[in-house]
């Protein structure tokens, strides 16, 4: 957090404005707003916020432990309440939220969940001018192999593409199922440099393998871009550099890994 004495401060003025002025929506509208701006991932949870919560309240009731014990218990057992459904639903949408952004075939992350991961490690990569790659894998001609072999076998072969992907890489490294055969790869705290032993371990695995009752063989084109190398503005556009640099590979002959510094026509 920026500051635990602004966010406390911060949460009594909201409040108090909230409890003396009748309780209007745009108060509390404009205290989520501002105040979601001032928390990290160690408040945001229901427990941490209840303590924030009781100690502002005494000082905005004015109420004093010694004199005023009776009404404070009321209060506090009130808030206890509050707190505890609190906490039952920040499991109950922790859970859900798991669920919805898991792959259900690949158990890989989906598309969901790229505002959620990728926003952070991009913020993170900014404000620490810590490099970031993003790779966009594409198995090639897979629409062949579905149509040969039908869409159950090409279910398997993704499920098992997706372990091979993930065993190349770190444990801190992500990757996303973003659509049909594609996939993202998110490497944190990575140069172009450092990018290409995984990535093109990830190719050459993909390529060497097996798959399937059917025993299929496929390859992978692979594009990578780096900020801050490529320069890009933001995630949206590291992603879209990442996917020329893949279409770039398909058109050199696919099962290629392309950086997007390699490509001779850029945005």
């Amino acid at each position: 957090m920026k500051n635990i004495k602004d966010f406390i401060m911060e949460y009594k003025k909201y409040l108090s404005e909230y409890l003396l002025k009748g309780g209007q929506d745009e108060i509390l509208f404009e205290a989520y707003q501002h105040l979601i701006k001032l928390m990290d991932d160690s408040l945001a949870q229901a427990a941490n916020i209840l303590d924030i919560h009781n100690q502002v309240l005494k000082e905005v009731l004015n109420i004093k432990q010694d004199n005023h014990v009776v009404q404070w218990i009321y209060i506090e057992r009130a808030t206890e309440f509050l707190a505890q459904m609190l906490i039952a639903m920040d499991a109950l949408l922790l859970s859900l939220k798991e669920s919805i952004e898991k792959d259900h075939l690949t158990g890989l992350y989906n598309r969901l969940a790229i505002d959620r991961i990728l926003s952070k490690l991009w913020s993170n990569a900014v404000a620490s001018k810590t490099p970031l790659t993003i790779a966009m894998v594409d198995l090639d001609n897979f629409k062949i192999i579905n149509d040969r072999y039908g869409h159950t076998i090409g279910d398997e072969l993704l499920k098992e593409v997706s372990v091979v992907i993930k065993t190349c890489l770190r444990d801190k490294d992500v990757v996303i199922r973003y659509g049909g055969e594609e996939f993202l790869i998110i490497l944190p705290e990575t140069d172009t440099n450092g990018a290409k032993k995984p990535l093109e371990r990830v190719r050459k695995r993909i390529e060497e393998g097996v798959y399937t009752e059917a025993r299929v063989k496929i390859t992978a084109s692979i594009g990578a871009a780096v900020y801050p190398d490529d320069r890009p503005l933001s995630i949206e556009e590291i992603i879209e550099f990442a996917d020329a640099a893949m279409y770039a590979a398909k058109a050199r002959g696919k099962n290629k890994l392309v950086f997007y510094s390699q490509l001779e026509c850029k945005n």
